[in-house]
């Protein structure tokens, strides 16, 4: 993602006046496209191979694991090596492992060992380069577009969540397992050919330090620094509290709204229509308020919209506290990574970053197990409504008490 300049009215698509952000944005939307129709290819796969809803948590299990582990060390050689460089060794990594899930699949010499080995590979992979990907749109565009670039960067995200599925849904019977397989293999070109084709200019590299020094070092920067270290609580809390919705929203689909798989699709697609909106949203930065009661607000918002999730007892209110749920976490998330950029110096820019991931996605393990294990004393609904009060309430107590965070502009 990216953030924005100070002050004056820019385009909505300012950002895209660089040459370097607009390859790169198109190769990653090719790149995520692929990614999501492989997340629902391999799913299928893994019920084929096991009919086992233990064994599909677990392969899902594998590739998040890498965030909790290797998250950090990303962020040390986002600050240390050469963030191009990384990523197209990255994407070479993760294009390998599509490629051999493809070739295995195509064979039906597949076995569900292969797969769980191949997502932690992967997860591996985009572990080690998600700080250097966020890092790297600083690299590509002026101060004042950056949160018009992190905006646009989210927008691509969220579009490609609602395409990939999409297309893979169309495509499963065509071309089968292996032909998903295959078409992420490829989309990972889009990606590499991008980042081969995009100069930036060099940056100063510090003398190696050993990775745990470093580690430690940006711990004690963030320590030193409140704001930041608000921000950071505020991502994970949204990831703690509200993003287990997805989790447990089949379960409120057919227990508490009475509907059947059609209803969960069509419901999850109206939430990331949400998402895509509230990431556009950020784009137009002269029409927003100042940033940190708007950040704090959608923080706020998300919650009582996951509150709202919980209590829904008919279709439309559940699709419109998922229309509010994306717009308004997506808000927050981008904002908070477009502040964090602005406040980091760029020495330390990958190793903050590695922070965020691990407040945000390197959370969802636990926050997934916790929702699980609520929803499993009371019930699914229950547990939104629960989290998503929890979530409002520590929030707003943040803003109560952190008046310099309400202060950014």
């Amino acid at each position: 993602m990216i953030v924005e300049a100070a002050g004056g009215k820019t385009p909505f698509w300012s950002a895209f006046r660089s040459p370097g952000y607009r390859t790169f944005w198109i190769g990653a939307f090719v790149s995520n496209i692929g990614a999501w129709m492989q997340n629902v290819a391999q799913g299928w796969l893994v019920l084929e191979l096991t009919d086992s809803a233990f064994m599909l948590g677990l392969v899902g299990f594998a590739g998040s694991l890498p965030w909790l582990v290797l998250l950090l060390v990303g962020g040390v050689y986002a600050d240390r090596l050469d963030r191009r460089r990384l990523l197209i060794r990255a994407n070479l990594g993760m294009m390998a492992c599509a490629a051999i899930l493809t070739a295995l699949t195509w064979t039906g010499a597949v076995r569900i060992w292969h797969v769980f080995a191949l997502s932690l590979a992967s997860g591996s992979a985009i572990a080690l380069a998600a700080p250097a990907f966020q890092a790297f749109l600083h690299d590509l565009v002026d101060r004042r577009d950056l949160q018009n670039a992190i905006a646009l960067n989210s927008a691509q995200f969220n579009l490609s969540r609602i395409v990939g599925p999409s297309v893979a849904g169309l495509t499963l019977g065509v071309i089968g397992l292996a032909g998903c397989f295959g078409v992420n293999t490829l989309s990972y070109l889009g990606a590499i050919i991008a980042l081969m084709l995009i100069r930036v200019a060099s940056r100063p590299v510090p003398d190696p330090a050993p990775v745990w020094d470093s580690i430690v070092e940006g711990f004690g920067y963030v320590r030193a620094r409140p704001r930041i270290q608000a921000l950071l609580a505020i991502a994970a809390l949204i990831s703690l509290l509200a993003m287990p919705y997805a989790t447990l929203l089949p379960i409120v689909v057919r227990d508490g709204l009475g509907l059947d798989a059609s209803g969960l699709g069509w419901l999850f697609a109206v939430g990331g229509g949400g998402a895509v909106c509230g990431a556009l949203s950020i784009a137009f930065r002269h029409l927003l308020p100042a940033r940190g009661p708007w950040l704090l607000g959608c923080a706020i918002a998300t919650g009582l919209a996951t509150m709202t999730l919980g209590l829904a007892r008919s279709p439309l209110v559940a699709a419109l506290s998922l229309v509010a749920i994306g717009f308004s976490a997506t808000s927050a998330v981008a904002l908070t990574n477009t502040l964090l950029q602005e406040l980091v110096d760029d020495a330390m820019r990958g190793r903050v970053l590695s922070m965020f991931g691990l407040a945000f996605m390197g959370t969802f393990p636990v926050a997934n197990l916790l929702a699980g294990t609520l929803a499993g004393l009371t019930s699914a609904s229950v547990t939104l409504a629960m989290t998503g009060a929890l979530l409002a309430i520590i929030v707003a107590a943040i803003a109560w008490t952190r008046p310099r965070l309400r202060a950014l502009e």
